[in-house]
């Protein structure tokens, strides 16, 4: 092209642009999106808290240990740190309640109303045919505790008759003191005061005049 410019005379012509360089073959956009780094973003406090609340309503309610199966939903602590909850052992189901003290790994049953037998190890499944399994229930249950919240009410007491010479805490039997009701202010009597009577005049009218 400059040589037939050249040849017809035209000079002063801007040169012409060179047409711009493909980028390699390897190099990406400048626009181009990052690519994904494949690590999910850190959970903070509140958010463990909803994951694990969400684990525990997806574990079964019920847990099999022996012969013996527990309510892992409904545990209660209760006063000297004694949990509780409803169990279902042998074929017929019979329905009883369990108490665990995890300190002292010891354990108490109690079928309907009745009293609560001593404190005693857990059973494993060679020493009872009717409650054995008892010891997994108790480790399963003590390894995983979690402290209780600040602030919590106080639990109820747990009504237990352990044996003598125990090591678990027995429940308090102090009876609250009945709030008395506060006593009324006295009324205010009316003033009874009277007010005194005018006494009538005591002067003496004076002596009118004599005639002369």
């Amino acid at each position: 092209m400059a040589l037939v410019l050249a040849a017809l005379g035209v000079t002063g012509l801007p040169a012409l642009a060179q047409p711009a360089a493909a980028p390699a073959s390897g190099a990406a956009p400048a626009d181009a999106a990052p690519a994904a780094s494949g690590t999910a973003p850190a959970v903070n406090a509140k958010e463990q808290q909803l994951l694990e609340r969400i684990r525990q309503l997806k574990a079964p309610r019920w847990r099999s240990y022996g012969v013996c199966r527990y309510d892992w939903s409904t545990w209660r602590l209760t006063e000297g740190g004694v949990r509780t909850t409803d169990s279902e052992c042998g074929a017929d189901n019979s329905r009883t309640v369990v108490a665990v003290h995890c300190d002292t790994l010891q354990v108490s049953r109690r079928e309907g109303e009745g009293a609560w037998s001593p404190w005693r190890l857990p059973l494993s499944a060679n020493e009872s045919k009717t409650t054995g399994g008892e010891d997994l229930m108790v480790a399963a249950l003590c390894a995983n505790l979690k402290p209780a919240p600040e602030g919590a009410a106080a639990p109820t007491p747990l009504k237990t008759e352990p044996a003598p010479g125990s090591p678990a805490a027995k429940p308090g039997t102090t009876k609250p003191a009945a709030t008395k009701p506060a006593s009324k202010p006295a009324a205010a009597k009316p003033a009874t005061a009277k007010p005194a009577a005018a006494k009538p005049g005591t002067t003496k009218p004076a002596n009118s005049t004599k005639p002369r």
